[in-house]
């Protein structure tokens, strides 16, 4: 894996976990199919992959820890159900602290709330550290551990995969642009109506 490679998977993962929904697991388990093909270090794609789901997560703990009011008053006024969303977190988060930031990491959407709401509940650094730094080893871990283990299968798909992802990408984005022009109009309307 070359350097150019590495930053791509590191940026793509970062997005990814920060809450942006693009699809981040095929490319984990094709990173661990090169590595079982000899073409990349797993232990170096697997650091990849932690280090930029640290940072993600380092982001959003922050912006939990010295703006979480500012960030729960936005969320309130951009969809009613989100701030539903966060209140249910923040009980699961504060509840099962440990249990739900390991977990969360497979769910990248809810991945930055449970972050920043570790850190707008005080979560202490270095405790936060230790669970978040557990779950991304773990949730690395099994996408590029499945890759490596099937990459047989995985290169023998792959051409089809390749078209099929291209296709899935330009769905996606078109329809992440019109879930927030819908979302941009609406907003307007919900702050107008509390």
């Amino acid at each position: 894996m070359t350097a150019d490679h590495a930053m791509w998977l590191f940026a793509w993962v970062a997005v990814n976990q920060g809450g942006v929904l693009i699809p981040v697991v095929p490319s984990l388990v094709a990173a661990g199919a090169l590595a079982g093909a000899g073409h990349a270090s797993l232990p170096t794609l697997v650091a990849v992959i932690v280090g930029a789901s640290l940072v993600a997560d380092l982001v959003w703990y922050g912006i939990g820890r010295w703006a979480s009011p500012h960030v729960l008053r936005l969320l309130e006024r951009l969809s009613g159900r989100a701030a539903e969303r966060v209140k249910a977190a923040e009980r699961h988060v504060l509840a099962h602290r440990l249990g739900f930031m390991l977990c969360c990491r497979f769910l990248p959407e809810v991945n930055p709330l449970a972050a920043a709401i570790a850190g707008g509940a005080r979560v202490a650094p270095g405790r936060f550290m230790r669970v978040t730094t557990i779950s991304a080893l773990a949730w690395a871990g099994t996408w590029t551990g499945a890759g490596y283990a099937l990459y047989h299968v995985t290169i023998a798909i792959g051409p089809v995969s390749a078209r099929v992802a291209g296709f899935m990408l330009v769905t996606g984005v078109i329809a992440a642009a019109v879930f927030a022009l819908k979302r941009w109009r609406r907003a307007p309307s919900f702050a107008r109506a509390h």
